[in-house]
C-alpha cells in the first residue's frame, strides 16, 4: 500500500492548522489535534483519494465542511 509522504502531510499539517488557527483561533496543538482526528485527515492519508494534490485552501474547506455539517464532502469544492 502506498503512502502519502510525510513531507506532504506536515505541509498540509503546517497549513491546514494555521487556516484554523487563524479562522478560529484555536492554539496550535489544539488546531492540529482537530485536524488530525478528522475524516477529512483520512481522506488526505488515503492516496486512492489524491486528496494530496488538492490545495491547503481546498482541505482546509472539507475540514470546516465537516466540523459544520459533519461531512467533508459537502465541500462546495466537492460537490463541483
Amino acid at each position: 500500500m502506498t503512502q502519502v509522504n510525510a513531507r506532504k502531510l506536515d505541509f498540509y499539517d503546517r497549513q491546514v492548522s494555521q487556516l484554523i488557527i487563524d479562522k478560529y483561533g484555536m492554539n496550535d496543538k489544539e488546531a492540529v489535534r482537530n485536524f488530525i482526528e478528522s475524516e477529512t485527515y483520512q481522506m488526505l492519508l488515503d492516496t486512492e483519494l489524491e486528496v494530496y494534490k488538492l490545495s491547503p485552501y481546498v482541505i482546509f474547506d472539507m475540514w470546516e465542511s465537516e466540523k459544520i455539517t459533519g461531512d467533508p464532502r459537502n465541500s462546495r469544492y466537492i460537490r463541483e
